[in-house]
């Protein structure tokens, strides 16, 4: 049920009262609507703050999941990290080779031979995708890893994963679960993730492609760039499957030329435009990568800057500038123009990152620490390197703060966004490399601009039956609001269900004493925002007295019953409470206690 569209949340009086003490015992339900109530669930990308409060909306300044995904191109794993706690909470193999040593190559201290894993990707979802490059003359892997939840392949209804299993925040070699080539075969099989929490690993385009790039688009699939092979391919982020390529860099006839280029790093504007760096002083561009079977325009466009990193931001795409001692480039897409808008001394740099309030942040490579621009180039603050070594990713966090990638000091530094504090260092595995969206920010603020909110609700018995959700919303035209469930009788079981996606207020069948909801909003290209007045989570039991069928139990459903006094009720009529056969007096008496609000009150 939508709300008029013209209302005000002053003008919506949304009174729970009682909220759950005016259930039935053992009936499943509860309204979530105040502040306290959201607080109850885990947000991202979304709040109540005033003077917007007791109603959720898309952050103005883009935040992103508490978790960085960085790859170990040393020993061929990928590191999990708590950027609340600031500790490493697992870690996972890429290729084959025994718990926490070196891959299949032997090749530790060598990031670049062998399988050495560098570019991620995280989804809406937060799930996080790795692509081994494959120096050794292999095709390029890329690999899927769940946030949460995972695939039971061995049956035991238990997830086995890596996992920091002393919460020491330090990844031993008994937490890292082996990856090993059962077959012999030298290609990593399905039947050989062990890791139940990867949902699948894929080979993409030929041998010796070089896979150096990685990016999430539109419609949540992926493109994966190869180095030597000059192409592109779009990957199915469900299956692994290749959904289109290889699409050439080579410019289309009549697009602006700077030649072919090398796919060195790549990200997607919300157009669906993809933008890759290359290495040289080529910026890349591919349009319509929303469709799966084209036609897909390709330009290029030249400058004197050799860049490496990218980010996007304020409607502009930055580079990181390694061969020249200008901090940054900027490409206006308006334009098609580069430009130096970074004021104060220039250096060299690999790494890039945009924080959700437009800022633009790199730092020198090769020694480390931070700078911060202002959108027009001026110096927001400047701080001092943790450790002095060679650098690569520079990636904010769910609190905007920023992650340093020290990639031969096989740690990640951590920044506060605000000043450029150092707020420490996390230990990894071995040659750090990675520099793409490590964490979700850009896909949350710039590809799709997204957020959700989460809830668990105990129902307070084992195999209860879920009835209806319900909630009312404001989404502006063109934007988006989608509520999904699951429900499991463990609440540690939730994340291994699949989630069903319901419609406002229409019933679905749901067992389990634990339900979880989500609701995911998602922006307009205007970035106009929708907005959660409430939600509100129905039992069966709770849908007795529900006689409108509007998801809440009322005066309006009071009257109803005593309206259909004397009458004979259909099978499972909601207005004959007691189940006698009669609507009656009693029935209304039964319903009373059910009240959804205090004094049966209508919304």
């Amino acid at each position: 049920m939508t709300k008029n569209r013209t209302l005000k949340l002053s003008q919506i009086v949304l009174s729970v009262g009682c909220a759950l003490t005016c259930m039935q015992a053992g009936a499943a339900g509860k309204t979530y609507t105040l502040d306290a109530d959201f607080d109850l669930g885990t947000a991202v990308n979304v709040n109540h703050n005033a003077p917007n409060s007791n109603q959720l909306q898309l952050n103005t300044v883009t935040s992103t999941f508490p978790v960085l995904w960085v790859a170990n191109a040393g020993e061929d794993t990928v590191s999990k990290i708590d950027t609340l706690n600031n500790k490493e909470i697992a870690r996972y193999r890429t290729w084959f080779g025994p718990a926490g040593q070196p891959g299949y190559y032997a090749h530790l201290g060598a990031p670049w031979t062998g399988p050495a894993p560098s570019r991620t990707a995280v989804d809406k979802d937060g799930n996080a995708y790795v692509l081994n490059r494959h120096f050794e003359g292999r095709p390029a892997m890329l690999m899927k890893i769940l946030t949460q939840g995972g695939i039971d392949r061995n049956g035991n209804s238990v997830i086995d994963t890596s996992s920091d299993t002393d919460n020491n925040g330090i990844i031993g070699a008994g937490e890292i679960l082996s990856l090993a080539d059962s077959n012999g075969n030298g290609v990593l099989d399905p039947a050989e993730l062990t890791d139940e929490r990867v949902a699948w690993a894929v080979t993409v385009g030929p041998a010796n492609g070089l896979g150096r790039s990685l990016c999430i688009g539109t419609d949540g699939n992926l493109w994966v760039g190869l180095y030597n092979a000059q192409t592109y391919y779009k990957v199915s982020s469900v299956n692994g499957a290749i959904l289109a390529g290889p699409v050439s860099t080579a410019p289309t006839a009549g697009q602006p030329s700077a030649g072919s280029w090398t796919p060195y790093g790549c990200l997607i504007d919300a157009n669906g435009t993809l933008w890759s760096a290359s290495l040289t002083g080529v910026l890349g561009k591919i349009t319509n990568t929303q469709s799966n079977v084209g036609p897909w325009t390709v330009a290029s466009f030249g400058s004197s800057y050799q860049n490496y990193g990218i980010a996007l931001g304020n409607g502009m795409v930055y580079l990181g500038a390694i061969g020249n001692a200008v901090s940054y480039v900027q490409f206006n897409p308006a334009t098609n123009t580069f430009s130096l808008p970074a004021q104060g001394p220039g250096y060299y740099s690999t790494g890039i990152g945009v924080d959700g309030a437009g800022d633009i942040i790199t730092g020198p490579y090769g020694s480390g620490g931070l700078t911060k621009y202002h959108a027009n180039g001026t110096i927001a603050w400047t701080a001092p390197t943790q450790l002095a070594s060679e650098t690569r990713g520079v990636i904010p966090d769910q609190d905007n703060n920023l992650w340093q990638v020290s990639r031969t000091g096989n740690r990640i530094m951590k920044y506060r966004g605000s000043d450029g504090a150092p707020l420490g260092m996390v230990q990894v595995g071995d040659n750090p490399y990675t520099y793409s969206d490590a964490s979700g920010s850009t896909v949350l603020g710039q590809t799709t601009p997204s957020g959700n909110w989460a809830v668990i609700y105990d129902g307070g018995a084992a195999g209860a039956k879920w009835g209806t959700v319900s909630w009312h919303e404001l989404v502006p035209t063109g934007g988006s609001l989608t509520v999904k469930v699951r429900s499991a009788d463990l609440q540690a079981n939730l994340p291994l269900q699949p989630w069903t996606p319901v419609s406002n207020n229409v019933a679905f069948n749901g067992t389990g004493r634990f339900i979880q909801v989500q609701a995911d909003l998602g922006a307009n290209a205007q970035n106009q925002s929708p907005v959660l007045y409430d939600l509100t989570i129905a039992g069966i039991s709770t849908a007795v007295c529900d006689v409108d069928g509007d998801g809440d139990i009322d005066q309006n459903d009071l009257a109803l019953i005593s309206k259909g006094r004397g009458q004979t009720p259909t099978a499972n009529d909601p207005r004959d409470a007691n189940r006698d056969g009669k609507i009656d007096p009693l029935d209304v008496k039964v319903c009373i206690p059910k009240c959804t609000r205090a004094n049966c009150a209508i919304q």
